[in-house]
């Protein structure tokens, strides 16, 4: 029996050590967008010069570094399930378990409890469509660009060619999937070390489009920059279609959790390592840890006789120090309180709060803040993105799921993840599905 445990153990630590394969691609994906648009398929006409290579210089600086690190630091964060489940392998007597009576335990919220010398595997699957930015349609991103300051004046607006404004609409769709392998082993009563081992399905998609607002066109006849060449039938406006897809390995993670003798107290370190190849977005090149502190209360208890009783209500209660280490993504406290609640011999309801706070608004992300002016006739302010600006990213989100255990071999999971206010990158539902099993 334990010879076959550890060669389950050995092949899912295989698995987290494979080499992700595929060709770079993902993270030039912005850096080609804006290039096409202001580099590759800008046309000049005149003495002016190639007045927006800059701006995609600017581009790729910013937006494309920005974009980059959001992404790949949401895609590589997932969320992981409870190291604990009642369905689970006895490593010392060998006994197949029975159904369990208790409360099945939380999901997005830790408990307290250790497993004891016993092993669970798991799996979950979950669904991101991760269709808004602070409330924002990653789809409906705007960002303009301005020409460069041609006569060297120190004004922009004086010289006709730099009223020109290019205005970019990336019509950004995110769509990840994450499938997780977990392994939870008992080393001793009290001690638990888990390993959960992501593999990551993530998918760019839509049809970027570029506008020139020509001022220079419109005051006379004679176009500057167009994506024809053509002054004098110029063509304003170009697409560009992308769709771009990796599956490949997360960042693994390796939780310690130790729960303290005769209290309702437990302490859990969370390390992601970085096996994500960063530049497909699968992780963020830096290894995160996690210091949390656990606390569950059983709040209803159900007598089965003098000498034993059954969990059907407790609460949990987490709080959580996150170091993270990639570009522009902040270390964050986190908090998670949650209930599980007994319906049957073999259903509960979790609901949980999960929160995570930034502590470094330096690390805030903005994609492209401020404003430019132009000056000529009139003063026109020209607003560089739609994007919400903000120091911080602090996301509040509800959990509900449910675990459903049909027999002592199976247990079940459903849980939706619904976002309580407009902060972050987010999906408006994750849903995630998964099972347990004892072998």
């Amino acid at each position: 029996m334990k010879k076959n445990v550890f060669k389950v153990l050995l092949f899912v630590i295989l698995i987290s050590i494979i080499p992700n394969t595929a060709y770079p691609q993902m993270n030039t994906l912005f850096q080609r967008m804006f290039s096409e648009f202001l580099r590759e398929r800008m046309f000049s006409f005149g003495p002016f010069g190639r007045g927006f290579d800059a701006a995609a210089l600017e581009a790729d600086t910013t937006i494309t570094k920005a974009l980059n690190s959001l992404i790949a630091a949401n895609v590589s964060s997932f969320p992981l399930t409870s190291t604990n489940a009642a369905i689970i392998l006895d490593l010392e007597t060998g006994k197949t378990p029975e159904t369990p009576r208790e409360s099945l335990g939380p999901l997005f919220t830790e408990s307290a409890q250790t497993i004891g010398r016993k092993l669970n595997l798991s799996f979950n699957f979950s669904h991101y469509n991760l269709a808004e930015f602070r409330g924002f349609a990653t789809e409906d991103f705007r960002f303009a660009f301005t020409y460069a300051d041609v006569n060297l004046s120190g004004v922009l607006g004086d010289h006709p060619a730099e009223n020109d404004v290019v205005e970019i609409f990336p019509d950004l769709n995110i769509d990840a999937s994450t499938a997780v392998f977990y392994a939870t082993y008992g080393l001793t009563g009290n001690f638990d070390a888990s390993l959960a081992v992501p593999i990551i399905n993530l998918n760019l998609s839509g049809t970027a489009r570029v506008v020139i607002n020509s001022v220079s066109f419109f005051q006379s006849g004679l176009a500057i920059n167009s994506f024809n060449g053509d002054p004098l039938n110029p063509s304003f406006d170009t697409t560009f279609t992308y769709n771009e897809s990796i599956t490949g390995l997360g960042d693994v993670a390796l939780r310690l959790k130790y729960h303290f003798p005769n209290t309702d107290h437990a302490g859990m370190v969370d390390i992601r390592l970085p096996t994500g190849d960063e530049k497909e977005f699968l992780g963020t090149g830096k290894a995160n840890a996690k210091f949390m502190w656990i606390w569950s209360k059983v709040l209803s208890e159900r007598k089965l006789s003098d000498d034993e009783k059954v969990r059907e209500l407790s609460m949990h209660l987490n709080l959580a120090y996150e170091r993270r280490g990639g570009q522009v993504d902040s270390d964050e406290i986190e908090f998670n309180l949650g209930m599980d609640q007994k319906l049957s011999e073999s259903t509960t309801l979790i609901l949980s709060l999960l929160g995570e706070y930034d502590l470094q608004k330096e690390e805030g992300l903005d994609l492209l803040p401020g404003t430019r002016l132009l000056q000529s006739n009139t003063v026109i302010e020209v607003d560089r993105s739609n994007v919400p600006e903000s120091q911080r990213d602090n996301t509040l989100t509800l959990a509900l799921g449910v675990r459903y255990a049909p027999s002592s071999k199976f247990l079940f999971l459903g849980n939706l993840l619904v976002p309580l206010n407009d902060q972050g990158l987010r999906s408006s539902i994750a849903p995630t599905i998964g099972i347990a099993l004892t072998l």
